[in-house]
């Protein structure tokens, strides 16, 4: 499978495993905190976010899931804290049951990621200050190494 709309990594911030249940093939809804729209605006339709998670019980950040953006902007379903959502379909979900083969953080972006506070996307070429494709070399180089530490590569 091709990453070539990669673009960008999110951060979920909760005590256990976010999105646990979010089965390949799903549409969910991915949440922002309250005032979040203009960064869930960010995503156009199509583009592809990983989704990163550190859980209070183990000590480094994991690759969780791997979404497609399938609606056009973000909206507000409830008047609470985590409303604001974008409409996504799941390409990829991590093995909840096997935590060790979830991938690490810094073995999909080649180092420990300082993971900054909140649960913004961020922009791949924003990662490290803008060097995460000087040191990849290429986005190109960087996705097929993220399909293939999530085993999408192509056939």
């Amino acid at each position: 499978m091709s990453l070539e709309k990669l673009r960008f990594v999110k951060n979920i911030d909760d005590s256990g495993w976010a999105y646990k249940d979010w089965q390949k093939g799903s549409q969910q809804h991915l949440h922002w905190s309250k005032g979040g729209e203009a960064n869930a605006n960010k995503a156009q339709l199509g583009d592809l976010v990983l989704l990163v998670q550190k859980p209070n019980h183990i000590q480094e950040a994991r690759a969780t899931h791997l979404v497609e953006v399938t609606s056009s902007a973000a909206e507000t379903i409830a008047d609470d804290n985590w409303g604001i959502v974008r409409q996504v379909s799941v390409i990829w979900v991590a093995d909840f049951t096997h935590e060790a083969s979830i991938p690490r953080d810094r073995d999909l972006f080649g180092w420990k990621r300082q993971r900054p506070q909140g649960t913004n996307l961020v922009e791949l070429e924003k990662v490290k200050d803008g060097t995460l494709f000087q040191f990849w070399h290429s986005p190109n180089i960087f996705q097929r190494h993220v399909a293939g530490m999530l085993r999408l590569i192509e056939e």
